[in-house]
Formats: C-alpha cells, structure tokens, sequence
C-alpha cells in the first residue's frame, strides 16, 4: 500500500513538460495542401525516364561495360541502407547472355523494387488518372513508362507486381466512376434543363471517349485482359448515352417548336466533331462485337446509332418544313431562319464526314435528300423573290427580307458543295433583285 502511495505522489509532483512544437522540416510531406498553393508536381518524372533507359540496357548485349552503365543510372535511386551494389561481370567473362542478365539484376533487384517501381506506379496514376502533366524535355510517353513497368516486372520474374496492379486497379475504378458521372449528371440535368444539358455536352462527351480510348491502350500495355473488358464496356455505355442524348435533342425539337427545344437541338448539332467522335466510337463497338446480333434482339449498340439517326431523318423534315414556308414569303424571325439553316449545314457535314467500313445506308440516303431538298428551296426564294418584286403594288420590305434569305440559302448550297445551276440561276436572281431594289431606292 505504501510503496502505490509513494508512487502516486511522484507522479503529482512531476513537472508537466510543455508540449512539443514541430519543426517545418518535421511535418510530414503527405499533409493536405492549403488552398492558394501551386499544384502538385508531377511524381517520378525522373524515375520514368531512367526506366525506360534501364529497360533499353538490360535488352541489349549484356557486358561488363553495360553492366556499369546500369549501376551508374541506379546510383541515384539506391536507398542509404542498401549497400552500393558492386558489377558481377568483370569475372563472368564467356557466360552466356542470360546468366549474365541475372547476376547483374541480382545487386539492383532491391533498388528496382523498392524505388524505381513504387515511383513508375505513382507516376501512372498521376498521368492516366489524375491527368497531371509537365513542362520537362525529354519525358517518355504514358505508355513507354507502362511497357517500362511490365518489362521490369517480367525480368524480375513477377516480382514487384503488386505495381502493376495498382496501376490497373485505379485505372478501372477511374473509368468506371468518369461513366457514372457523365450518365448521371447527363440525366438529371436533361431533366431540369434539356438546353443546359445539352449545350457543351458533345464535346465533354466526345473527350471523354478519348479518354477511355488512352485507358484501353494502357491496360493493352500493361496485359490487364480483365480489367480491359470493364473499360470496354464503361465507354460502349457512355457511347450509347451520348447518342441517346443527342437523338432527344433532336427529338424534341420535332415535338415543340420552341426556343428552349431549339436551343437544345441546336447544341446537339453545334460541334459537328464531337458527335463525329461518338458515332465513330460507335460503328467501331459494333464491328468489335458483332457476335451480339442475332435475328431477334437489336443489339444496343446499332440501336442507339439507328435511333439517332432516324431522330436526325425527323428534324430534318421538320427543318424543311420551317424554312420552306419562309422561302416562301412567311412570317419568321431572321436569327431563327438562320439557326435552322445552320442545324441543315450541321446535318450534311455529319452525314458527309462520317466515313467508317461500317458506315450506315440511310446516311447516303439522308445525304442525298438534304441535297436535294435544299435545291428545291433554292428554286423556290428564286421564283418567289421574282414574284414579289414584279408584284404591284410592289413591297420592298418583303423584296428585301427575301433577297437576305436568298442569300442565306445560296450559302448553304455553297457549303454543302451543290454548286450546279440551281446556285447558278438563285445566284443571278439575287444579282438583279439586288441592282432593282437599289435602283428604286435611288
């Protein structure tokens, strides 16, 4: 009892020491960085460099000389416990290549291990995953570093191989975590705001297929055939939902002639290239998955590329029908006629430019038709400008309004490449209603 006493008094009157205050160069590295700050370098710049050129020495002729280049270019990366490893092959002259190759990794093992690929894992993830990049000369590619980083692995005889897949594992969570934002964003704010939604979506869309494609072939790279397939799948998913939402827009358009469905239809069209890029995306997931097709179920692939394509044969018609009716001489506002020529321009160039082996007949056919009909519009503001100016009594006005969209429509002929004799005979038309209605300005 009396010893516990002593003990308990001891320590009441042990003075409380203050408390310990970090030194700058004691706080860790890895604590979160404030706002304000530059961002974080790129990791293991240097570490990918050295090794793809290790990869490059350690596959050609092995010799002592070769062997000190290797230690050479790992002296930097040695840890301070790591004995600083001595050549083996000054004394293995006449062996062959690959007992050479093995007692030259048997010293730098340790340093391949527990620097080089802990640093190549970082430095992928960074640059596929967190898409970070550099200003420094001379860095090798995204996918030199991961045939670096299979190569190494492959020497070392599997050894180290929990790298490789780190590196595939984030790369899959990444690609699969890009699709359900970009579906579900997509969704509900289509739900909100079709417009909104639509506007600026095809080029997001279209670059984040690109990226998907800069996925795949890392995972081709590093030999990852499982996790390959889920990216596969991951970028058919958001290929159907670009083109899902694009045929909508469309769609919508058709059904409510107003300006909030314009405005949607329009965005859908306004990037030619990025919806160039999902179709392409698209016709290339249908011939890589042809077995899914059978006589009875439409694959979900063909069926999204075919519902857009029948949304744009439907916004057609309805483009058509507007701007014929102010061809004609009917009331429209002249931002909108040109909106709507704009939308038939943006039609032709993706019906054109789309050049695929798997390439879809009805665009032929729509191409044709666009042709054709915008022709006949031409033909008709001809004839109808004639008429207006040889009426009495006669309208500038509407003399005028006609000959601006006569001139807007000798354009889209221009650009769609119909330059035969409907732009011909429009084209004169306009020069002599134009030299009238000066001449009765005058």
């Amino acid at each position: 009892m009396w010893p516990m006493k002593r003990k308990e008094q001891e320590t009441r009157n042990r003075a409380v020491q203050p408390p310990r205050v970090l030194l700058p160069s004691a706080v860790s590295e890895k604590m979160p960085m404030r706002s304000g700050r530059a961002p974080v370098p790129l990791r293991g710049a240097r570490e990918a460099r050295d090794a793809v050129t290790l990869v490059r020495l350690l596959r050609g002729t092995i010799t002592p000389l070769r062997g000190d280049e290797v230690l050479a270019l790992l002296e930097p990366h040695r840890p301070r416990l790591v004995p600083k490893p001595v050549n083996p092959l000054a004394a293995m002259l006449g062996q062959p290549q690959g007992r050479l190759l093995e007692a030259l990794l048997r010293p730098t093992a340790p340093i391949i291990l527990d620097v080089l690929l802990p640093r190549l894992r970082d430095h992928l993830i960074d640059r596929v995953v967190h898409n970070k990049s550099t200003a420094e000369d001379g860095l090798p590619g995204a996918l030199e570093v991961a045939t670096a980083l299979r190569a190494l692995v492959a020497l070392l005889r599997g050894a180290g191989r929990g790298a490789v897949l780190s590196v595939v594992s984030a790369i899959e969570a990444d690609a699969r975590a890009d699709a359900d934002r970009l579906v579900r964003g997509e969704t509900s704010a289509t739900e909100d705001d079709p417009a909104g939604a639509t506007a600026g979506a095809m080029d997001g869309l279209a670059h984040a297929l690109l990226r998907f494609e800069a996925r795949r072939l890392m995972l081709e790279t590093l030999g990852a055939t499982v996790a390959l397939r889920d990216v596969v799948y991951q970028s058919r998913r958001l290929t159907r939902h670009a083109l899902r939402r694009a045929a909508e827009a469309m769609d919508g358009f058709g059904a409510d002639r107003g300006i909030k469905a314009l405005h949607a239809s329009l965005a859908a069209l306004a990037s030619v290239d990025g919806l160039l890029v999902v179709a392409l995306r698209n016709l290339d997931d249908q011939e890589e998955h042809r077995e899914e097709a059978n006589a009875f179920v439409e694959p979900a692939d063909r069926k999204a590329m075919n519902d857009c394509l029948s949304a744009a044969w439907r916004l057609s018609d309805t483009l058509f029908d507007l701007v014929g009716k102010a061809a004609n001489g009917g009331d429209l506002d002249e931002l909108l006629f040109e909106a709507l020529l704009r939308q038939l321009r943006s039609l032709h160039q993706f019906c054109t430019d789309l050049d695929h082996a798997g390439r879809p007949p009805v665009l032929d056919t729509l191409e044709r038709r666009l042709a054709e009909r915008s022709r006949a519009l031409a033909g008709i503001a001809g004839e109808r400008l004639v008429g207006i100016l040889l009426a009495r009594p006669a309208d500038p006005a509407k003399a005028r309004r006609l000959l601006a969209r006569g001139q807007s429509l000798a354009q889209l002929l221009y650009d769609m490449g119909q330059d035969g004799d409907e732009l011909e005979a429009l084209a004169l038309r306009l020069v002599v209603a134009r030299d009238a209605l000066n001449h009765a300005a005058a």
